[in-house]
């Protein structure tokens, strides 16, 4: 039900990576669309994505899927 993730723009590492993360995963939770869970693994950020709940349907998964490639531009 969790999936980590994250995104990786062509010529971003280190701290520019991890500021680039947390930007995303900020204009995301703005858009009150979603909230998803910042967390660290070997000192770099990801995001968690957890998706749990009974009711959850593909098109959820779609829309949360659109929102999140929104969020990396």
């Amino acid at each position: 039900q969790t999936v980590c993730i994250l995104h990786e723009p062509t010529g971003l590492d280190g701290d520019a990576l991890d500021r680039h993360t947390l930007a995303w995963l900020d204009r995301l939770h703005r858009t009150r669309q979603a909230w998803l869970t910042p967390a660290q693994l070997d000192g770099r950020w990801m995001v968690r994505v957890s998706i749990g709940a009974l009711l959850t349907e593909r098109r959820h998964v779609e829309q949360l899927w659109a929102s999140l490639r929104r969020a990396v531009q």
